[in-house]
């Protein structure tokens, strides 16, 4: 009976069955008219996406579902891929470990899957692709490109820059890789200094830069920029053309010399005359920091002060970049 109270006429078993199919058949035809079920609704290239970050503003990671395969990992560029050259290879050598005395054999990278498997000899491993790259919502499609590389395959660029994996996703947002230093033994010996990427140009995405001074062996006080601010907050030497007035380094120094690069005003510390500190723009958009008027820059071949015991001096490097020909004059390290 019905909750009227009125008799229910039941439909035969077979009727109803086929009629359950029919109604299964024209949803399914349906789905299938939207896309629901067709090939192109899983991309087959690596996706890129962007993510936006308070301290970095936009910057490209890998696609995906978080903490799902590779989904979320931070994307890297390096200072010492410019033009065509790769300065980022896979010729083996070692570098720095728990201390000088403890090195390991590594390359700067190789191919993703070595990330994948556990494989730590692989310092940067390249993020990689089987099929034209996708763009993900804030990511650009007419920058994505990608670059063949003998053992590790088609490596995914944006706006040329070639792009690759150190860390996985962290919360709060802490890349390690962020203004990394790795230029001559006891460190990895790539000569550079690793950014995040934005996801609006392909640039580095440095955030806010922090000036601090730093005493070198021989007494002299001069100024610093931190670096691997998530990791060991070293003060590295910075350097000007004291004669030259250079904005920007040129492709023809940029393999020796990085811009000090910021998103913003720096910071200051360790008693920096915050007067004498200023900024220029970059044909990219951001901001070069300037001492006296004067562009920085950080050498490509930097060594670090090692302390007794073979950790790393956090509170200076050697400075032993002064004296080398660079953007718009011989270098000289600024006197704080």
């Amino acid at each position: 009976m019905s909750r009227e109270g009125l008799p229910v006429q039941k439909m035969p078993t077979r009727q109803l069955v086929g009629t359950v199919v029919a109604a299964v058949l024209v949803i399914v035809v349906l789905l299938a008219s939207l896309g629901v079920f067709t090939s192109k609704a899983v991309p087959k290239g690596a996706i890129v996406s962007m993510l936006s970050t308070a301290k970095y503003g936009k910057v490209l990671v890998v696609g995906g579902k978080l903490d799902v395969g590779l989904g979320g990992f931070p994307l890297y560029e390096f200072s010492g891929d410019v033009d065509g050259r790769l300065g980022c290879g896979t010729t083996k050598s070692q570098g720095y470990d728990t201390g000088a005395s403890v090195v390991v054999a590594l390359t700067c990278t190789g191919p993703q899957r070595d990330l994948l498997n556990d494989v730590s000899s692989d310092d940067w491993p390249a993020f990689t692709t089987k099929a034209t790259p996708v763009a993900g919502p804030g990511v650009e499609q007419k920058l994505l490109g990608t670059i063949h590389r003998k053992g590790i395959g088609d490596q995914v660029t944006y706006a040329g820059h070639p792009l690759y994996l150190f860390d996985q996703p962290s919360r709060p947002f802490a890349p390690q890789g962020e203004n990394f230093i790795e230029t001559v033994r006891p460190l990895p010996p790539w000569h550079g200094y690793w950014y995040l990427v934005s996801s609006r140009t392909g640039e580095p995405a440095p955030g806010v830069a922090t000036i601090e001074g730093e005493v070198l062996s021989n007494g002299d006080h001069v100024l610093a920029v931190e670096e691997d601010a998530n990791v060991d907050h070293l003060a590295v030497t910075v350097y000007s053309a004291r004669a030259g007035d250079a904005a920007a380094c040129a492709a023809s120094c940029s393999t020796q010399w990085s811009p000090v690069l910021t998103s913003a005003m720096p910071t200051f510390d360790h008693g920096v005359d915050a007067s004498k500190v200023g900024v220029t723009p970059t044909a990219s958009g951001l901001f070069q920091v300037t001492f006296e008027g004067h562009p920085l820059f950080l050498y490509a071949k930097e060594k670090v002060v090692l302390r007794k015991g073979g950790r790393i001096d956090e509170l200076a490097t050697q400075g032993n970049g002064a004296g080398v020909a660079g953007p718009g004059g011989v270098m000289s390290v600024v006197a704080n």
